[in-house]
C-alpha cells in the first residue's frame, strides 16, 4: 500500500541543528544524556554532541540488585562508556542501586500500610511491577538534578514504535525535555547509529529497559520490533488514505475489524492484534498532537 508520498528521514545532522536552534533561542547551555548502550540512546547522544560539542554531558546510571551489577547489567555500564569514547563527551557513573533498594523499602512498607488502612489486598504483581518501574523514575530524576545544575536540557529516547505502543514510563522517559528520534522506526534509529560510525554491536544491540534479569523489549512485547515496524508504517499509510487512528496516534476501536482483515496487511493477523492491543491499552501515554507531529517530521503532511 503507498500514497505515493515519501517519508523523509531527517538525518542526525539535520536533528542536531534543530536542537542546536531550539538552545540558542532558550538559553540553554548543557543536553544531558542517559547511556545505557542501546541504539536509542546512543542515536540520542550522537545528536546531542552534534547539536553542541562542548555542552553535550553523558550520565551512566545503573540501578540493580548487586548480582545483576556484576552479571548482565555490568554491559550497560561499559557500553554506556564506549558511547560516551566514541563521541568524545564527559560521562560519570552514578550508581543508583542502594538509593532504588532504600526507595523500594521504603515505598513497600507504606504501600502495605496504605493497603491496611483502605481495607483492600495489595496486588503483589503490580507491587513487583511498581518495584521496577522505580527504576527509569531515578534515572530521570538524576538527569533532571543534572539539568537544573548546567542550565541544561535532558534528552529523550522513545522512536516512533514505542511510542505508538506506549512502550516507555510516563514517569520516566516520557518526562524529557526534547523527544529527537520520536518519528523514527527502530530500524530508522539503527541507521542513523551506523552512520554515526558506531561499533556494529552497539547498531545491533539487543533492546532492553533492564528492569528485570533477561528482560528484552521484544520478550515482554510479544511481538518483535521488525513486525512492529512494518505494521506501523503500513498503518501511517492506510491512515493517510482512510483515517484509522485519532489525533492521539490510537487506533480507533472501530478500524480493528477493517486492519485485521486487510489482504495487504505486512504481519500476520495475531502479530497485528498484539500490536493493536498494546497500541490501544496505552493511549492514556500520549498526546493529541502525536499523530500530527509524527506526520509533519516524516514530510507526509505540511504545517
Amino acid at each position: 500500500m503507498s500514497t505515493g508520498r515519501e517519508h523523509r528521514i531527517a538525518t542526525f545532522a539535520e536533528r542536531a541543528a534543530g536542537e542546536r536552534s531550539y538552545m540558542e533561542k532558550s538559553g540553554i547551555k548543557t543536553l544531558i544524556n542517559s547511556l545505557s548502550g542501546g541504539v536509542d540512546s546512543t542515536v540520542s547522544a550522537l545528536i546531542s554532541k552534534e547539536a553542541t560539542p562542548e555542552g553535550s554531558i553523558g550520565l551512566i546510571l545503573p540501578c540493580s540488585p548487586p548480582e545483576e551489577l556484576q552479571g548482565e547489567r555490568q554491559q550497560d555500564i561499559v557500553d554506556g562508556q564506549r558511547v560516551a569514547d566514541h563521541l568524545g563527551i564527559p560521562a560519570v557513573v552514578i550508581n543508583l542501586s542502594d538509593l532504588w533498594a532504600q526507595a523500594v523499602a521504603l515505598y513497600t512498607e507504606a504501600a502495605r500500610e496504605m493497603a491496611a488502612k483502605r481495607g483492600v489486598p495489595l496486588d503483589e504483581a503490580k507491587l513487583k511491577w511498581a518495584v521496577n518501574n522505580l527504576k527509569p523514575t531515578l534515572r530521570m530524576m538524576t538527569a533532571g538534578f543534572f539539568a537544573d545544575a548546567f542550565q541544561g536540557l535532558m534528552m529523550g529516547t522513545d522512536n516512533a514504535i514505542e511510542n505508538f505502543l506506549g512502550y516507555f514510563s510516563i514517569r520516566g522517559d516520557g518526562v524529557a525535555d526534547r523527544q529527537p528520534i520520536r518519528d523514527c522506526t527502530k530500524a530508522e534509529v539503527r541507521d542513523l547509529a551506523a552512520a554515526g560510525g558506531f561499533a556494529e554491536d552497539l547498531v545491533k544491540r539487543v533492546p532492553t529497559a533492564g528492569l528485570w534479569p533477561g528482560q528484552t523489549d521484544e520478550g515482554e512485547l510479544g511481538f518483535s520490533y521488525d513486525e512492529a515496524d512494518r505494521f506501523f508504517l503500513w498503518l501511517v499509510e492506510k491512515h493517510l488514505s482512510t483515517p484509522v487512528m485519532d489525533e492521539f496516534m490510537t487506533v480507533k476501536a472501530e478500524a480493528v475489524a477493517g486492519i485485521l482483515a486487510d489482504p495487504t496487511l505486512p504481519v500476520s493477523a495475531e502479530s497485528a492484534r498484539k500490536i493493536i492491543a498494546q497500541n490501544r491499552r496505552t493511549a492514556f501515554k500520549r498526546k493529541s498532537d502525536d499523530l500530527r507531529n509524527l506526520l509533519l517530521r516524516r514530510g507526509l503532511i505540511e504545517g
